[in-house]
């Protein structure tokens, strides 16, 4: 009955995965409508990130981490809105819709559904592999998830702000309209809800409130995982792909950017940041596998 209830929850999550990739190449060439665009990718990464999360940890714990996603991705980015710090001064456009304060809603959830894609991918790195976090691990994973992390920001940031000005930074920057402080604030930003979901589980195993979950070495559970931040890095590398008549924008220092030098460039830094994160994470699994058989 437990085998199969797992096939199914399996089949599920890569449905899931698959609909991301399916989101992602349907978003890129513009054939879906724009104000579906954000809204349904987090829907997707949301629902990915529950179901997948049930698998390893607790409601209690998947709720911990949304909760703490959401508020610390909330208040850093309010407090940067209104203070500069810690990604640098901009300020959000109307284009997202409905905010929270001055940060539109659906920002909060991608920071969540990202965010355990990439946790779950510094497991894979480091071998851990969804047990209890021991020692230094309790550090290393959520270091290792937000340099994971913050590879989206580094190819999503420049086409989102300075070409399709979802956001505006108000004195542009060197990074294609991107200001070089805003990937330390996403470090930071990042890191913080890491390291406190880390030391929310730690807390729970100590008092011993945390149900020690039977270990997770299904390969297809790790794939789904690694296919759905796939499918993240699909969306922005294959904007490289979608050539429309190249056009020159301005950030908001009057810097002149052509949008095809945006588009290719993030297309090669995808390749060679979540590709890389990509390729290594599904041949750890693979191989782990082989040595469990």
């Amino acid at each position: 009955m437990h085998s199969q209830s797992q096939n199914q929850s399996n089949t599920i999550l890569w449905g899931l995965s698959i609909a991301l990739v399916i989101h992602s190449v349907l978003m890129v060439f513009h054939l879906l409508p724009t104000y579906l665009n954000a809204p349904l990718m987090v829907v997707l990464l949301t629902s990915f990130m529950v179901l997948h999360g049930l698998r390893s940890y607790s409601g209690v714990e998947v709720v911990a981490f949304f909760v703490i996603g959401f508020v610390v991705s909330n208040a850093y980015e309010n407090l940067s809105v209104m203070t500069g710090f810690p990604f640098g001064d901009y300020y959000y456009t109307d284009k997202f819709g409905a905010k929270l304060f001055l940060v539109p809603l659906v920002i909060a959830p991608a920071y969540i559904g990202m965010g355990y894609l990439s946790w779950m991918l510094a497991q894979v790195l480091l071998g851990t592999w969804g047990r209890s976090l021991r020692g230094s691990e309790r550090i290393l994973v959520p270091v290792i998830a937000s340099f994971v992390m913050v590879m989206w920001d580094l190819v999503m940031d420049p086409k989102s702000a300075t070409i399709y000005q979802f956001w505006i930074w108000e004195d542009g920057g060197d990074y294609f309209g991107v200001p070089f402080v805003n990937f330390l604030g996403w470090l930071l930003c990042v890191y913080t809800i890491f390291q406190l979901f880390a030391l929310f589980l730690a807390r729970r195993e100590k008092s011993g409130a945390r149900e020690q979950k039977p270990q997770m070495m299904l390969p297809a559970y790790w794939y789904t995982a690694v296919l759905g931040y796939a499918s993240v890095a699909l969306n922005q590398g294959l904007r490289a792909l979608d050539k429309p008549e190249n056009t020159t924008v301005y950030d908001a220092a009057g810097v002149a950017w052509q949008t095809d030098h945006i588009n290719s460039s993030m297309g090669l830094i995808t390749i060679f940041t979540m590709g890389f994160v990509i390729l290594l994470s599904s041949m750890l699994i693979a191989r782990s596998t082989q040595k469990e058989n």
